[in-house]
């Protein structure tokens, strides 16, 4: 009984932080129209980076952070996160310059890299090989309850208190991470000896998103075949090419390209990108059309995207149960064609005049279903063949997947609807997000049938 209890505080305290960091993500979605109104004078395509930055910083320091918790100690790390997430989130609520947000967001993306990796493998450590699909499967659960829930819950708070309170309670919610694990969270094996990180490979990975989310947001006011466009664009290839390189030879590089040789990592950490594009992408679409578009205030938009997370919560379980049983495939094939589904109603069924009830919600719906049957059990699969001994990176990678895919899909949304809120820019957008659907089953149907039946092995 002791240790079922040792093992519930460190999941709610490992599942809590991961909540933490990903809400923190789609949180500034909904407080984007209030932060256009606070830094008037920047253009829309400026303010993006509020959201970047720290989706950057996080997907750049993700594996770094998952070798040094490997290397120095897992619990050590997670607790560090937590501090320097915390501090971070009072620097973003009191910036009083763009600038200075914008710096405090790498901070906060920092402990978010932090935290990540080291939860997951404090999770793992405290798990029975026979118990880690579904365990990892309602840590993912939380991972996308964080996501669907960030704009509701900070649709609350900015409609109180504006934009700022969106930041200033979390670090009371990183202090009861710490404290609900606070002697329950394990001691791992560590080894000092190990080569420090990559950090050079993570500033290069770093700098490759930067400049193709800087290639996507400016091909709006630039033009698609302009010189600065098509330059970034070419930069930020000639980085990943170098970033592999340079990964091929380092004894800890900041992306471990020999995982890819498995063959359920590579298909999950693939459809892992391309949902969290869409993902945050409808996300933002979603805020942005219901506050431009059908003229909601914060709040009324907070409760229209409510019931999402609520599904999201309800369903979870169940799916990671039917993920166990069935397999990953059998449960995210589908569920990735109901969230598709889902969006593919706005593009042919939102008109200028609101219709929440007969139009949204049957949409929202669909896309919630899809998260649940997708994003934990997708979580799961991605570390479900990856040695024990790698869990921590393993994780890592699989979420530079989920930052890379926000950041691309943020800048596409930008760039595609621009500064106003015109329908049929929308619909493309929303186009676009369904169409990622079926590419998001492509890279699924890879995975092994039985993934997700079988337990990693041990080595």
């Amino acid at each position: 009984m002791a240790n079922v209890k040792l093992h519930r505080r460190v999941f709610v305290s490992s599942a809590m932080g991961a909540f933490l960091v990903t809400a923190n993500v789609s949180t500034m979605n909904v407080a984007f129209p209030d932060l256009e109104a606070t830094f008037s004078g920047a253009s829309r395509g400026a303010l993006t980076w509020v959201l970047n930055a720290y989706t950057i910083t996080f997907a750049a320091l993700l594996i770094p952070a998952g070798r040094l918790a490997d290397r120095l100690g897992r619990r050590q790390l997670f607790t560090c996160g937590l501090a320097v997430f915390a501090v971070a989130s009072i620097a973003v609520g009191v910036a009083p310059s763009l600038e200075l947000m914008i710096a405090a967001r790498v901070a906060q993306g920092v402990g978010a890299a932090l935290v990540t990796p080291s939860s997951l493998g404090l999770l793992l450590a405290s798990t029975a090989p026979g118990e880690r699909t579904a365990t990892v499967a309602r840590w993912g659960s939380m991972t996308a309850l964080g996501v669907a829930t960030g704009p509701s819950l900070g649709a609350f708070i900015v409609e109180a208190g504006g934009w700022r309170w969106a930041f200033l309670p979390l670090p009371l919610f990183s202090a009861a991470s710490y404290l609900i694990g606070r002697g329950a969270l394990p001691d791992t094996e560590v080894d000092p000896d190990a080569p420090l990180p990559d950090l050079v490979g993570a500033v290069t990975l770093a700098l490759s998103m930067a400049a193709v989310s800087f290639a996507i947001v400016q091909v709006r006011p630039w033009g698609a075949t302009s010189a600065g466009v098509v330059a970034a664009a070419g930069l930020a290839v000639a980085l990943l090419v170098a970033l592999v390189t340079r990964s091929r030879r380092h004894p800890a590089p900041a992306l471990p390209v020999n995982l890819f040789s498995i063959r359920s990592f590579t298909a999950a950490n693939s459809a892992t990108a391309i949902q969290s594009g869409a993902l945050s992408a409808t996300l933002l679409v979603n805020i942005l059309w219901l506050t431009g578009g059908w003229d909601y205030s914060i709040f009324q938009a907070g409760l229209a995207t409510l019931p999402s997370p609520v599904i999201v919560a309800l369903l979870a379980p169940l799916t990671g149960r039917l993920g166990s049983r069935h397999g990953v495939r059998a449960i995210a094939v589908p569920g990735s064609l109901v969230w598709a589904l889902g969006i593919a109603i706005y593009v042919v069924a939102v008109r200028d005049e609101p219709h929440f009830l007969t139009v949204w919600m049957p949409g929202a719906t669909l896309v919630a279903i899809g998260i649940a049957m997708t994003f934990p059990l997708v979580s799961a699969a991605a570390v479900v063949d990856v040695p024990p001994t790698q869990f921590s990176v393993a994780g890592g990678v699989n979420n530079v997947g989920r930052q890379l895919g926000a950041t691309i899909g943020v800048a596409v949304l930008v760039s595609i609807v621009g500064e106003g809120a015109t329908l049929p820019s929308f619909r493309l957008a929303w186009l676009l997000v369904a169409l990622a659907g079926p590419l998001a089953c492509i890279a699924l149907g890879a995975l092994p049938a039985d993934a997700g039946r079988r337990v990693a092995r041990p080595v």
